[in-house]
């Protein structure tokens, strides 16, 4: 009897040809340059561009399979090694703030490779976005496998169950969900430039290496397994952006349009990731092994494998991003940016659905080390917080004065700490305060990119503290105790109540209001409870996504 012939594996070339004859062209629609549903500004070269996703045409389903199943029981086995009884619950806690913001982050990549693929008439393009898709759609349920991980597992599970709702709703939370709408907003080819070009060539291990790496000296092996396994698909989506580039540089005229949405989408993820990121890393772990900083990861991450790796070589190509913007960036961080943001962060701590942990003696001396002078410039604060912690005198530290922390961006919604950078402009009647020229710089040249609700202290502006926490929604199931605390104690008399916070009889004030009314500039505030403020219009629940009480 005649043994049967092995499967045989069909050739790379076979399997890339016969994806390549199922086309991209559309039967039902004819697309045109004038009826696109997602038009570009770039001139589209007629000469299709190169396939970057060919070499792994044959194996890309069975590795991910992989992948996956190691990730799984990864979680299995932190589950057997009692993972989340061993780790601290600072470390916890912080992950209740990234999960959801990356999520948010690979929706809007997933979104923004749809749009690229309608907007380009590159089939290997085509093919090679569409895997990225799947990468997108893989990682959003490798994260949301974790998220529900840890709301199962965690000792502390308060909080995860209002999901991705509470990330648009919490004070530091706006900027990020910026971030991830700008992935899906605009020129397509310049929201794919944000997507490959920055965020997953520039900014990828910083997110997916340097923080988890955080959790797991702190005990943590899940945050790193998941993160890894997602940082694992990057160098194709890294190589996806370059093919993008390669595939616009074949018109020189794109060369300025490349220039400016490379510097401007930097810009824009730098003015956030430069704070939070720092906060993550340098504020969210409890051990203190680890000899370096921010400052000194992203030196590595950012200023040496992204800017002078790649930046600087793609002037080869005749694409020229200004240094300067790389430099202020950095310039922002070592004159302490994170540590003003992490004040800001700290001080505003009951606007959150996670515990925000008061700093200890071992924790003053690692900053100190790392960034001499860190002490004395900020340790009043934390020493403050600190003695104040509890609710027993009924006491919050103050932050920044209002002086120090400055109006909030218009453009990538954080403070505008650096005083001789503060610029603004008057629009409608309302006036837009900068954080720097390259903020207004990419408002006025993306007319119509930023609208709504830009500014969490600006909606809430003269509410007292109980009554936001109330709209929030961020109180836990007793009806009574806070789901924030300003430390990671988990004794009963030691937490903090919706009572004790209305007696200590705080109401937020917008540093924008307080600004233009100094310098005597318009300012329109969003509507709130419907009190018949002169303000934006529409604005309602628009923060929070939920009715007004």
């Amino acid at each position: 009897m005649a043994t049967e012939a092995p499967n045989r594996r069909r050739s790379l070339k076979a399997s890339h040809d016969r994806i390549g004859e199922l086309g991209w062209e559309h039967t039902y629609h004819k697309h045109t340059d004038e009826n696109r549903l997602y038009p570009t500004r770039y001139k589209l070269p007629e000469k299709i561009g190169r396939d970057p996703m060919k070499q792994i045409t044959g194996d890309y389903l069975n590795m991910q399979l992989e992948k996956d199943d190691r990730v799984f029981g990864g979680l299995d086995a932190g589950l057997r090694a009692e993972v989340p009884q061993k780790t601290p619950l600072r470390v916890l806690e912080q992950a209740k703030a990234i999960l959801p913001t990356q999520l948010g982050n690979e929706i809007g990549a997933f979104r923004c490779m749809s749009l690229l693929i309608e907007a380009i008439k590159s089939p290997e393009l085509q093919n090679a976005y569409y895997l990225q898709m799947v990468d997108e759609q893989r990682h959003a349920g490798l994260q949301m496998g974790l998220y529900r991980w840890y709301m199962k597992h965690q000792w502390e599970p308060t909080g995860w169950s209002l999901g991705l709702r509470a990330t648009g709703r919490g004070a530091s939370h706006l900027p990020a969900f910026n971030i991830a709408e700008q992935l899906i907003t605009g020129d397509p080819i310049q929201a794919a430039i944000m997507t490959q070009v920055v965020i997953e060539t520039g900014f990828s291990n910083t997110i997916n290496v340097m923080f988890p790496d955080v959790a797991a000296r702190n005990g943590d092996f899940m945050l790193a397994t998941v993160n890894n396994s997602v940082q694992s698909d990057e160098a194709r989506h890294i190589n996806n952006g370059y093919a993008t580039l390669l595939y616009c540089l074949q018109e020189p005229e794109n060369i300025p349009m490349l220039e400016q949405d490379i510097g401007q989408m930097y810009w824009a993820v730098a003015s956030f990731a430069d704070a939070a990121l720092g906060v993550l890393t340098d504020y969210g772990t409890v051990d203190r092994s680890d000899k370096l900083s921010w400052l000194d990861k992203y030196d590595r991450w950012v200023m040496d494998d992204y800017y002078r790796s790649y930046m600087v070589n793609l002037r080869k190509l005749g694409v020229n991003v200004p240094d300067s913007l790389f430099l202020k960036s950095r310039k922002r961080i070592a004159e302490g940016r994170a540590h003003k943001a992490a004040i800001a962060a700290w001080a505003s701590w009951p606007f959150y659905h996670y515990r925000l942990d008061s700093l200890t003696e071992t924790d003053f001396e690692w900053f100190e080390d790392r960034y001499p002078g860190w002490y004395a410039e900020y340790g009043e604060f934390w020493e403050e917080r600190r003695r104040l912690q509890f609710p027993d005198q009924l006491a919050m530290a103050a932050g920044l004065s209002v002086e120090d922390t400055g109006p909030v961006c218009w453009t990538c919604q954080t403070p505008a700490f650096d005083v001789e950078d503060r610029c603004h402009k008057v629009v409608d009647d309302h006036t837009r305060f900068y954080c720097s020229p390259e903020c207004q710089w990419i408002d006025d040249t993306n007319p119509g990119r930023f609208t709504g609700v830009r500014n969490f202290a600006d909606y809430y502006h003269g509410v007292e503290y109980s009554e936001i926490v109330r709209d929030l929604g961020f109180i836990r199931p007793d009806g009574k105790t806070l789901m924030a605390q300003p430390h990671c104690e988990m004794d009963a008399d030691k937490q903090w109540t919706i009572d004790d916070l209305k007696a200590v009889d705080l109401t937020v004030s917008s540093t924008n209001v307080a600004f233009a009314e100094k310098l005597g500039l318009p300012y329109k505030r969003p509507h709130r409870y419907g009190d018949g403020t002169d303000g934006v219009e529409g604005a309602g629940s628009a923060l929070t996504g939920l009715p007004l009480q």
